[in-house]
């Protein structure tokens, strides 16, 4: 029985383990709210090669509310197995429940994470039906002030950047890059002014990967309604804004999306707490 906890988790679409394996649905459950704060729950169990046996915290059953951009898209309910077959499991419950499952848009690359495989967009889940968004979160075009400021901020992160002249040559130097070169890849706004903008540098000319602390790779600020700005991360994307605890406010939740990591990372009380769970594919 789920009972008062409030428990935050989300609605995946996971890719099979092996070739010719479909996808499944699945929700993963990843934070509680605990007093005036949110934890979240283990991220690991027992080292290879004891079982994988999901931690005695997490939930055994659950009647989920599956939210997204503040509506309601309907209830499922889910059940934890007594064993994980891989680490990048750690959390999932099964779906139990009849019926056709809630999803938004098609199959993306772009929530596939470290595995590359195209997958619907997570969605939020709630153990309680806490789906509203009272801020009142949006993409938005911010204002050419609000994008210098963000700008600046980013150079002064990024002093120093290297480049190479051509990915054959592969030779890593010193780039002076230009303000048109510091991409704005998405910005979102609330109804109190505070903003979201994930800046990269564009024009990346080597061979291979970047780094997870890459400047080509997105940096994610909040800007308070007085303008001033705050590094929140990097490898991640907003998937939902909700007051999934009902206390009159939103939090925002981020998916992280590194090199063999995965997990989310929620903000509230005006971004000034945070809480990660992180787990690794292998």
């Amino acid at each position: 029985m789920q009972g008062g906890r409030v428990i935050l988790g989300v609605l995946e679409d996971i890719p099979g383990e092996y070739t010719g394996e479909s996808d499944f649905r699945a929700v993963r459950a990843v934070f509680e709210k605990n007093g005036d704060g949110w934890q979240a729950f283990p991220p690991q169990t027992k080292s290879y090669p004891e079982p994988l046996t999901p931690p005695s915290s997490y939930p055994k059953e659950m009647t989920w509310t599956i939210a997204f951009d503040g509506r309601n898209l309907g209830t499922i309910t889910a059940l934890t197995p007594p064993q994980y077959h891989f680490y990048s499991e750690i959390g999932i419950e099964n779906i139990t429940s009849h019926g056709p499952v809630p999803t938004v848009g098609k199959k993306s690359t772009e929530y596939a994470g470290f595995t590359g495989t195209p997958v619907y967009r997570p969605l939020v889940a709630v153990s309680q039906p806490n789906f509203s968004d009272p801020d009142h979160w949006k993409p938005a075009q911010l204002s050419p002030d609000l994008i210098a400021a963000a700008r600046q901020q980013f150079r002064s992160k990024f002093p120093k950047v290297t480049n190479c002249r051509n990915p054959d040559e592969n030779v890593l130097r010193p780039w002076t890059y230009r303000d048109e070169d510091i991409h704005v890849n998405k910005a979102f706004s609330s109804k109190d002014d505070w903003s979201l903008i994930d800046l990269n540098l564009t024009g990346y000319s080597c061979d291979g990967p970047q780094d997870d602390d890459s400047a080509f790779i997105g940096q994610w600020y909040v800007i308070d309604p007085a303008g001033k700005l705050k590094f929140l991360g990097t490898n991640m994307w907003l998937v939902d804004a909700g007051d999934y605890d009902n206390s009159g406010s939103s939090e925002v939740l981020f998916s992280i999306d590194g090199y063999n990591m995965g997990g989310y990372r929620l903000f509230y009380r005006d971004f000034t707490q945070s809480v990660e769970f992180l787990f690794h594919y292998n």
